[in-house]
């Protein structure tokens, strides 16, 4: 809000009273002889005197809201933002003003033919604009060129071609995260191009912080960005460019439960030295598509057993398979995949500077050293001529994973970052897959359309992902997170909160209530509140609209 009163209409009319009244009262104190009932001194000299005042005093009041962290954080939506922003960079902290989402854009051509895509093309997807930032010369497959920006297209299989380009939003925001599979339009027609969608879920948008959400990094800026305690080891990464979209960090180390790494030695004792660093960089999972290789493995009774294998750098950390279908359906999110048979998940830390202590396979899960082998069933796929172990096919695999992990591990375990004496092992947050579901009653001939229902869902969304490693979510939060679209006469009744938490060891926890959901604690499978965060997109909220005539 403005520091100044702008208008005097925007004053409280108590506060113009009580100015009046307090007016009237040194006046007759001073001059008695004076007339102070209504008429003209009144109505004209005195009362708009006290607004004047009243005006006056407002300013005062909003400089004292926001010179003190104490005033700040008393009342953090009073303040004035230039003010807070001067006061709380005494802490070395400075204002998120928004970072811009960024994705990448398959695009379908029609023939095999070199095809350009500009740098600042735009593309909109969901009203929202993206831009390439370089020039992307599409050339047909097999064939190369010196060009920059040259990238030789992918033969989808089905006659038309794909090639994917990255674009980055022209607005920051948390609404430029959109979903796999969007449709994206440019804002000019390219000549041989079929259509276009995103290729995984864009991330990395981040709205702009209010005082409220700044007021709460002043931990972060009075903590020194070493590595120390746990607020050090989370002001370190959160102090990096490229993490600074990292929601929530869980460090846990010596005398924590879930600490089993420092239980390696000869006897069944924490020695320390051992510290694991649980990240929720973003709301929800990311999905992805990868086209990978997959192996023929047997045929079944509804067609054949095929394997793919997930390198440690392919989607480090992820969570599970969110689809496997052919290459040519990728871009149909409609068809159902092929159904998962088996995931083996592994270990491989060839090639690596820092090797840490993983002795047990639950404990390289969901980290940057984690492989797999997924088997699924092909029921489309003829089996004649096939040789088991020896006949290769390409599929596209959407995995889900929590962005960024790789990255942050590396930089963790460099030389010049990773503190002497320690193992520091980054992990993904376990994941509660949760799913919410509630009504709205309404009166008869009332409603409530699409764009409201859009906004409960985006707004529970980040609620949710506010919660962090609580170990609880209440039914109170989603309520908070609804309410403020409905009107006096809109009720939120019913709400069910179901949550399939993924353990490392590969086996699934359930947990359902109306209240509150609350993650088990079994540090022995590594699943407790401070390893554990719920994860929710628009698409897990469901939203029934009832007309209940009792609200008459």
């Amino acid at each position: 809000m403005s520091i100044e009163i702008s208008s005097l209409s925007a004053l409280d009319p108590v506060k113009v009273e009580q100015m009046v009244a307090k007016l009237t009262q040194y006046v007759q104190e001073r001059h008695p002889e004076v007339e102070l009932t209504r008429g003209v001194f009144h109505d004209l000299v005195l009362y708009f005197n006290a607004m004047l005042n009243a005006a006056i005093q407002e300013n005062i009041d909003r400089v004292r809201q926001s010179q003190s962290l104490y005033a700040i954080s008393a009342n953090p939506g009073l303040a004035d933002d230039t003010i807070v922003d001067q006061v709380l960079s005494n802490f070395n902290l400075t204002r998120d003003t928004g970072v811009q989402a960024a994705g990448i854009i398959t695009i379908l051509f029609n023939l095999p033919t070199t095809t350009q895509i500009p740098a600042g093309t735009i593309f909109t997807i969901n009203n929202l604009q993206f831009i390439t930032q370089q020039i992307t010369i599409a050339i047909p497959p097999g064939t190369t060129s010196s060009a920059t920006g040259a990238k030789p297209m992918i033969e989808v299989g089905d006659g038309t071609y794909a090639l994917n380009v990255q674009v980055v939003a022209v607005q920051p925001g948390a609404e430029g995260n959109v979903k796999r599979g969007a449709t994206a339009i440019t804002n000019f027609a390219i000549n041989n191009t079929l259509s276009a969608f995103a290729a995984a879920d864009f991330v990395g948008g981040r709205s702009a912080l209010t005082n409220v959400d700044y007021i709460g990094k002043l931990a972060g800026g009075l903590t020194a960005k070493t590595i120390g305690s746990r607020a050090s080891y989370a002001a370190t990464i959160k102090a990096q460019p490229a993490f600074q979209t990292v929601r929530h960090i869980s460090i846990l180390g010596c005398g924590d439960v879930e600490q089993q790494r420092d239980q390696h030695g000869l006897f069944p004792i924490s020695g320390g030295g051992k510290i694991d660093i649980y990240i929720q960089s973003h709301t929800n999972a990311q999905a992805v598509n990868y086209t990978l290789p997959a192996t023929f493995v047997r045929t079944s009774a509804a067609g054949s057993i095929w394997q793919v294998t997930v390198d440690k750098n392919v989607a480090p950390g992820f969570y599970d398979v969110a689809r496997i279908c052919k290459v040519a359906d990728s871009a149909n999110l409609t068809k159902v995949g092929y159904q998962t048979v088996a995931i083996n998940r592994g270990v491989n830390i060839i090639g690596e500077n820092f090797v840490p202590d993983i002795k047990y396979a639950q404990e390289s899960t969901y980290t940057r050293y984690q492989t797999a082998t997924i088997q699924f069933e092909d029921t489309d796929t003829l089996t004649a001529g096939l040789v088991p172990n020896t006949t290769t096919a390409e599929y596209n695999v959407t995995l889900r994973a929590m962005p960024l992990i790789g990255e942050i591990s590396d930089y963790m375990t460099s030389r010049d970052n990773r503190p002497r004496g320690t193992d520091v092992l980054v992990k993904a947050a376990v994941p509660c897959f949760t799913q919410i579901g509630f009504q709205i009653l309404v009166d008869a001939g009332d409603t409530i359309s699409d764009s409201v229902i859009a906004s409960i869902k985006k707004e529970i969304v980040e609620a949710i992902g506010a919660v962090g490693f609580s170990g609880q979510l209440h039914a109170s939060i989603i309520d908070s997170a609804a309410h403020k679209y409905l009107t006096g006469r809109q009720v939120i009744s019913k709400i069910d909160m179901f949550g399939k938490i993924l353990r490392p060891d590969g086996s699934y926890e359930y947990v359902r209530d109306a209240n509150k959901l609350i993650v088990p604690n079994d540090p022995e499978r590594l699943v407790t509140g401070r390893t554990t965060v719920f994860l929710t997109g628009e698409d897990d909220i469901s939203i029934s609209v009832i007309v209940a005539g009792f609200l008459t």
